[in-house]
């Protein structure tokens, strides 16, 4: 009987999770949602290195990368992804729609840091070339 009693409790709660769970569901990973899937999206990135030139140890540098959608599809740029904890990033919108700009900002700080510098930001994309990437180089001198 007992058996019974479980059975008749799990059935409806099953239910319950796949009505629950349905329809209204949100993208994983915090992905923005796309509504059409054709075309295929494009990014271009018009510069992808920047060269700062010689700055003082413990400077804060800024450079901006222009990146499109040269595409027919909606682009998604879904991870942007600094190569090491000096380097940071402000990316304005994760979702180009064809033809549209947006503006990747790296912020280098060079506190702690000596000579020729290489920093790198990976961009994460649905694009067919997954992951593109931009560089930042400063010659970091000790004043």
């Amino acid at each position: 009987m007992k058996l019974f009693a479980r059975i008749v409790f799990i059935i409806p709660l099953f239910g319950w999770l796949l009505v629950s769970c349905g329809g209204n569901a949100k993208p994983l990973n915090n992905e923005p949602s796309v509504e059409s899937p054709k075309g295929t999206p494009l990014i271009e990135i018009a510069e992808d290195f920047f060269d700062f030139g010689s700055i003082v140890e413990g400077e804060i540098v800024v450079h901006t990368f222009k990146i499109a959608n040269t595409g027919d599809g909606v682009l998604v740029i879904k991870d942007v992804i600094p190569g090491c904890g000096c380097t940071t990033s402000k990316l304005g919108t994760e979702v180009l729609k064809p033809g549209e700009e947006t503006k990747l900002e790296v912020i280098f700080d060079s506190k702690g840091w000596r000579g020729s510098q290489y920093k790198s930001v990976t961009l994460r994309t649905n694009a067919p070339n997954r992951e593109r990437s931009v560089t930042i180089k400063a010659n970091v001198v000790v004043k």
